[in-house]
């Protein structure tokens, strides 16, 4: 009865593990190691000394430590076998554990493992709790060499075992000893641990992995779908392995899910969808957005937008774009992109009115638009007209520009020789 009474004295406390970078292994790993088993403990506690410890634990579980450890202070002149010894040693760590005092509790349980008096239970539970502590202290190598010593006696270890080693390489930056764990007890894991996944990924990162790396993070973007900074996480690891249709596809799933929702982002989606030769899908996006608001319409953002109606030929997109960006302008350049669209199209009217739009905005060389113009009217038949800009070019241009000017003038009058000949 007694030895089921005080059972609780072995249990293991399980230290928070700290996400670091890790990689490699060794006999902890394999499935098939030798298991030894602990001598069994021969020593008995005798009553006065049971009765002593349990008053000492009620206390501990009221969170009453002074009087918890001022009871364990009064057993220091009783004559005790190793077995007890090793109790109240142990009675000591847990009770400075519980006041988040690490270090006396570290000194504690060492000298209570070295009397190597418990039985094999306490012995696992007080050594997995050393391993805790010590990481938790920053003392890596001596978690490592705790665990292992602890691995040597356990048949079924927990995934949370794996990961103290898997940590505390990590925190050496001996990464290729880690990896081993951490993927051990990501294996072992009934549920996907957040921060393991993200250990795990560290380290590939860190060794500059990505293909590694974007393997456990479409694993993490499956367990966590609705977390943004996996998926952006995704994208930048295949654009780094030059993976950009995959980058795209990511960035594109992510954006029907409504993760992607601020303007730089959705503007390097856009730049992604132009950069694989479908750029009506990213104008498609970016109007969009600049419609709800999350895309400004900036001078920059409609240029962009207006690159990609270029680039998908949506040249009645691209003209509307045009006339909202022309405004926004110092000159007439854009109203001329425009003229230039419509001259490609054939759409003699319409280039009168954009060469009309930039010169009344305003062009450093005003001579190509009263081409442009001159040219359009020549479609259009409207010779006066036509001959009127051509002038206007002659006497604004350059040389060459001047010459283009006339030859144009030249012809108009020809069209209309021969025009009036033939009503003759």
């Amino acid at each position: 009865m007694t030895s089921r009474r005080i059972r609780w004295f072995g249990i293991a406390l399980i230290a928070s593990l700290v996400v670091g970078k890790p990689t490699f292994g060794q006999e902890e790993l394999d499935d098939d190691r030798k298991i030894l088993k602990y001598r069994e403990a021969t020593q008995t506690m005798a009553e006065p000394v049971y009765r002593r410890l349990n008053n000492i634990h009620e206390s501990l579980a009221e969170d009453n430590y002074i009087e918890a450890l001022s009871l364990l202070e009064r057993m220091a002149n009783l004559a005790l076998n190793d077995y007890e010894e090793a109790l109240v040693l142990q009675t000591y760590g847990f009770a400075y554990v519980q006041q988040g005092e690490h270090k006396p509790a570290l000194e504690y349980f060492e000298k209570s493992l070295a009397l190597a008096a418990l039985p094999g239970e306490a012995q696992q539970g007080m050594l997995y709790s050393l391993a805790g502590l010590y990481l938790a202290e920053g003392q890596h190598l001596k978690a490592i060499e705790t665990m292992r010593r602890w691995f040597r006696y356990e048949a079924d270890p927990t995934a949370e075992a794996y990961m103290i080693i898997g940590t505390s390489f990590a925190e050496l930056e001996r990464y290729d000893d880690a990896l081993p764990y951490v993927r051990k007890a990501i294996a072992k894991s009934e549920k996907p641990v957040e921060n393991w996944y993200m250990l795990e990924l560290a380290i590939h990162f860190e060794k500059e992995r990505y293909r590694d790396g974007i393997a456990v993070l479409k694993k993490m973007v499956q367990f966590w779908p609705d977390n943004a900074k996996y998926w952006d996480m995704l994208v930048g690891a295949q654009r780094q392995d030059k993976q950009d249709e995959a980058a795209l596809e990511t960035m594109m799933l992510a954006y029907t899910k409504g993760l992607i929702d601020d303007e730089l982002k959705i503007k390097s989606l856009v730049q992604l969808s132009m950069l694989q030769d479908i750029p009506l899908t990213g104008g498609l996006i970016l109007e969009k957005e600049m419609s709800a608001g999350n895309v400004a319409a900036t001078k920059e953002n409609l240029e962009l937008l207006l690159q990609a109606w270029l680039s998908a030929r949506e040249y009645d997109r691209a003209v509307a774009t045009i006339d909202r960006l022309g405004p926004l302008a110092e000159d007439g350049t854009y109203f001329m992109r425009k003229a230039g669209i419509h001259n490609e199209l054939g759409e003699w009217a319409e280039i009168v009115v954009a060469t009309e739009q930039a010169l009344e905005k305003g062009l450093d060389d005003p001579s190509d638009a009263h081409i442009l113009a001159g040219m359009a009217y020549v479609e259009l038949n409207q010779f006066d007209k036509a001959i009127s800009s051509f002038r206007k070019a002659r006497d604004a241009g350059d040389d060459k520009q001047r010459a283009n000017a006339a030859g144009w003038i030249e012809f108009v009058q020809e069209k209309i020789a021969v025009q009036q000949a033939a009503r003759n």
